[in-house]
């Protein structure tokens, strides 16, 4: 048997999932395993530079369109926007999570460099170098090249911060009332288990590499995902992914709305944990999950109790499969 994916998550498919693309998912073809955001030293060099800054929080991989006050309609750059830059520095409290800093750890192409610019936008490139740290910081045409000592790393990366801290035209990584409303309680969750809250990521990043993940698909925002925090565990592994659609059915785009479709797909393809929030043509919210047990609801963008119920539960049982996961492959890898 065969059934057409939809936005949200129906029951286990028997055989398959035939995607828009045509490509079929057959039973078994995917494994869960939570997707790790820091792998490389560049990465951990950031994290660990930038990730424990008073009053300051990481968001990791956010998609470049999203850094921008409004994302750029540059149609040679579409692809690379989609991409996401290593992190983005965001205050605690603040509840649209505007970049403050932009943190990049690869190369980026001279599109994007220029449009950085063009905006006003502060980026950091680090770089790890035989255990040194390097930092590249770029903003409206300024270019500093820094290396410091060990012992003058924290002093640098304050010096950075202060640079970036008088740009004005600032990304919003949260645009949305329903998005505010979860990312508050996700952020509440998030504090008690040493996880933090990303905004705005690639749905490639947030379930990793796998070679039956259309490219297109790969590219879809994921507003929100909670993950470990990368400084109390090895790679800041995803736990779950959060995509809020804020139009009903009606209103939406049918090539989005096909993407959609495809990545909810293959999250149940692939046992994958995950949250679809929908919009209703009444202005309520309809919310599915993908796991076992976690029965759909509706809840009113407002009702900040209703979110709090559903996401502690739905949070819950997603850390409890990836800490299971994590320790399967411990296990695998000790043996």
């Amino acid at each position: 048997m065969q059934r057409e994916a939809r936005f949200g998550f129906n029951p286990p498919v028997e055989a398959g999932i035939k995607l828009s693309s045509g490509q079929m998912i057959p039973e078994g073809h995917t494994t869960f395993q939570p997707n790790r955001l820091v792998l490389e030293a560049a990465h951990r060099a950031a994290v660990d530079c930038f990730g424990s800054l008073a009053g300051l929080r990481l968001s990791l991989r956010p998609a470049r369109r999203y850094l921008f006050q409004e994302p750029p309609d540059v149609r040679s750059l579409q692809v690379e926007l989609r991409k996401p830059a290593f992190a983005a520095l965001v205050a605690e409290d603040d509840p649209d999570a505007e970049a403050q800093l932009v943190l990049e750890t690869e190369p980026i192409s001279p599109g994007i460099r220029a449009l950085y610019r063009a905006a006003g936008i502060p980026v950091v490139t680090v770089k790890c170098r035989l255990g040194a740290c390097q930092f590249i910081y770029e903003r409206d045409g300024f270019y500093g090249d820094l290396r410091p000592a060990e012992e003058l790393v924290d002093q640098t990366v304050q010096f950075l911060l202060t640079c970036a801290q008088s740009a004005f035209y600032r990304g919003r990584l949260v645009r949305t009332v329903a998005e505010r409303q979860i990312a508050e309680r996700l952020r509440g969750i998030a504090d008690e288990v040493n996880c933090l809250v990303h905004h705005r990521m690639p749905f490639g990043y947030a379930v990793g590499y796998r070679p039956d993940l259309p490219g297109r698909a790969a590219r879809q925002t994921i507003e929100l995902v909670l993950g470990f925090d990368p400084r109390h565990s090895l790679a800041g592994e995803v736990v779950l992914p959060i995509r809020v659609e804020t139009r009903p059915a009606e209103e939406r785009d049918p090539e989005v709305a096909q993407l959609d479709e495809d990545v909810a797909a293959f999250a149940v393809r692939a046992g994958i944990p995950m949250v679809a929030v929908e919009r209703t043509a009444a202005g309520e919210y309809a919310v599915t999950c993908s796991m076992d047990g976690i029965e759909e609801c509706i809840i009113a963008e407002d009702d900040a109790q209703g979110w709090a119920r559903y996401f502690d539960v739905a949070c819950k049982v997603a850390l409890e499969r990836a800490c299971s996961s994590l320790r399967g492959t411990e296990a695998q890898h000790s043996g």
